[in-house]
């Protein structure tokens, strides 16, 4: 997944995983941000140009918003179930 001026490629949408799957999350942005994965608190640092990644193990069922902090923007909902 990349970031560049503000846009996320691919658009955001939703991800469905299954509840113990194991989980990569891989952004590349074009300015440094931090990924946040809501309801499991982790986080990477996306430094600029570099891609940042979280790993986890999806141990919880529901909706979940992943998203930069400082943009701000929702990069797509994990949902687990």
């Amino acid at each position: 997944m990349t970031i560049a001026k503000k846009r996320v490629d691919p658009p955001t949408g939703r991800i469905t995983v299954g509840k113990g799957q194991l989980v990569r999350i891989t952004v590349t942005s074009d300015v440094a941000d931090e990924l946040h994965v809501h309801g499991y608190d982790l986080g990477a640092r996306l430094p600029a140009g570099t891609p940042g990644s979280v790993e986890f193990r999806a141990d919880k069922t529901g909706l979940f918003e992943v998203e930069t902090h400082e943009s701000e923007l929702v990069l797509f909902q994990l949902v687990v179930r």
